[in-house]
């Protein structure tokens, strides 16, 4: 039996239903409603599962972080069930850690964003960091969060004491709240205050946060990209590039979605996408499928992983063409059974 869980209504299980009735393959849809109630985990024995993430309205951080507790927790019962998993709980919990997914990529040679500050406690702490290393233009993540939330851009100018500050994130009497705009902050007073929020300075919710180097992309008709590159099945299923006129690339931001192929990048580059990608999947054990962003460096194109999402297999433009992703996602599981 092959069981999906994931939620009733989304994109994903309308699509992922579609490549199935194609194949004839029959597909148990298990609810997150039911799963985050009183779910009996036994229903998973001996099944191929492939587990897809919770939609969330949820836009306070700090709301946001309580229930990612949660779907952790029941990711790591799950990872004790007997059963086969598309990637294993345990997988998705792996590189769903940014602060330690990047640390097995660099420890093992992978090209990757390198962090300037593995622990960011507070603004002040970050800024004197920055000074301290020479390094003025960074980005600040949450540990532990997806879809750009809580994600910021930030800029020391090395000449002076001015700062800005692009997020999509906006303080609201002390709490920070997820949205779809890039906001460009020039405040210093406001910045500190926003990063203090994101650290949990003061608080005894302590979300982690890291800050990594900001490296100049590779541009395309005079804007930046980078690349959601889907890998799966030992090798790369499906590419789309991210444009943008900002820092902070990620599509529901109203960014740009380019084909490719449009980029006409040479055959050597393609090649260490895919190399990078390889190598960087075969370090998390249990991990089949993956979401992995890629940059390529202005000038040389090299290409370096930012980060690698487990449950990052959506795309829009595959989905509404030959939905292949989910096709061969279907032939695994069957594979599994």
């Amino acid at each position: 039996m092959v069981i999906l869980i994931g939620d009733k209504i989304s994109k994903r299980t309308k699509y992922f239903l579609k490549a199935a009735d194609a194949q004839g393959i029959f597909i148990k849809v298990i609810r997150w409603e039911e799963v985050f109630a009183d779910f009996n985990y036994g229903i998973l024995e001996g099944a191929a599962v492939k587990i897809d993430p919770p939609s969330y309205k949820i836009t306070d951080l700090g709301i946001m972080h309580r229930e990612l507790l949660i779907y952790q927790d029941i990711l790591k019962r799950m990872d004790l069930c007997n059963c086969r998993f598309l990637n294993t709980p345990g997988a998705i919990l792996n590189v769903l850690d940014k602060r330690e997914s990047k640390k097995e990529l660099i420890k093992h040679s992978i090209p990757a964003t390198e962090m300037v500050l593995e622990n960011v406690s507070s603004g002040m702490q970050l800024i004197d960091t920055m000074k301290d290393k020479r390094q003025y233009s960074v980005f600040v993540k949450p540990v532990n969060y997806s879809g750009a939330a809580g994600v910021m851009a930030l800029r020391l100018n090395p000449h002076g004491k001015s700062l800005k500050l692009y997020t999509s994130c906006r303080l609201e009497n002390g709490r920070l709240y997820n949205t779809k705009k890039l906001y460009a902050i020039n405040s210093s007073t406001e910045i500190i205050n926003i990063i203090d929020v994101l650290a949990g300075k003061g608080t005894p919710y302590k979300t982690g946060v890291i800050a990594e180097k900001w490296y100049p992309k590779d541009s395309f008709n005079g804007k930046s990209y980078d690349l959601r590159v889907v890998y799966q099945a030992g090798s790369i299923a499906y590419i789309v590039a991210r444009q943008s006129e900002g820092p902070v690339t990620n599509l529901h931001l109203n960014n740009q979605a380019l084909d490719f192929k449009e980029l006409k990048l040479p055959g050597n580059i393609i090649t260490g996408i895919e190399e990078i990608c390889q190598k960087a999947v075969t370090v998390f054990k249990g991990l089949n499928v993956a979401g992995i962003d890629v940059m390529l460096d202005k000038g040389s194109k090299k290409p370096r992983i930012i980060e690698i999402n487990g449950q990052g297999d959506l795309i829009y433009q595959d989905i509404y063409s030959g939905n292949s992703i989910y096709h061969g996602q279907l032939k695994l599981l069957s594979g599994m059974e």
